[in-house]
């Protein structure tokens, strides 16, 4: 708890400088949060092409908006929010194209002989990427970038209940992608 109330309050602190327009500030916010926005944003997009999109695009709207930020404390949440609003909307926009490279990658993916172990992290990677996108949406914003579930709720737009419900099923088929391809490499 103590960690958590230090990392809003460094949060709180970058959205304020930014806030007050201090030289250097929203520099400092893109340096500390580029990389989890990028990583959300291509987990809900599948493509690093539309996630650099959706992420520049989220980074002119968080410049636009960051003054009329009522709780600089909620700085991530809020950033994760307009992310997860650009991404649903290329999604919405571009679904059959997005769709058919989806289905060309899974393809791919099938084809490729799996060679690492269960709990190597390009494993894991790989099984999100093979997880509807409301479960992989809820365990990034959980497990790797550590938001409340009540901060999951209100940025994907669900009761936190909601939030618990796919974090449970999206963590069985995260364990079943995985022992899948466990089972896949020990019989080589």
């Amino acid at each position: 708890m103590h960690m958590e109330s230090e990392s809003r309050a460094q949060y709180e602190w970058i959205a304020l400088r930014c806030q007050a327009g201090e030289p250097g500030a929203f520099e400092d916010l893109i340096a500390v949060m580029e990389r989890p926005l990028l990583y959300y944003a291509m987990s809900l997009t599948g493509n690093q092409d539309s996630a650099l999109d959706v992420l520049q695009e989220a980074w002119i709207k968080a410049f636009r908006g960051i003054r009329k930020l009522r709780d600089p404390g909620t700085l991530r949440q809020w950033l994760y929010s307009i992310t997860h609003g650009l991404a649903v909307d290329r999604i919405r926009k571009n679904s059959s194209r997005e769709h058919a490279e989806k289905v060309q990658y899974e393809d791919f993916q099938e084809a490729e002989e799996p060679s690492f172990a269960a709990e190597d992290a390009a494993a894991v990677h790989a099984a999100l990427n093979q997880i509807g996108l409301h479960h992989r949406e809820v365990l990034v914003l959980h497990f790797l970038e550590d938001l409340s579930l009540k901060e999951i709720a209100k940025v994907v737009g669900c009761s936190e209940g909601t939030v618990k419900s796919r974090i449970h099923y999206a963590k069985r088929q995260m364990k079943k992608i995985l022992e899948g391809e466990r089972h896949g490499t020990t019989n080589e």
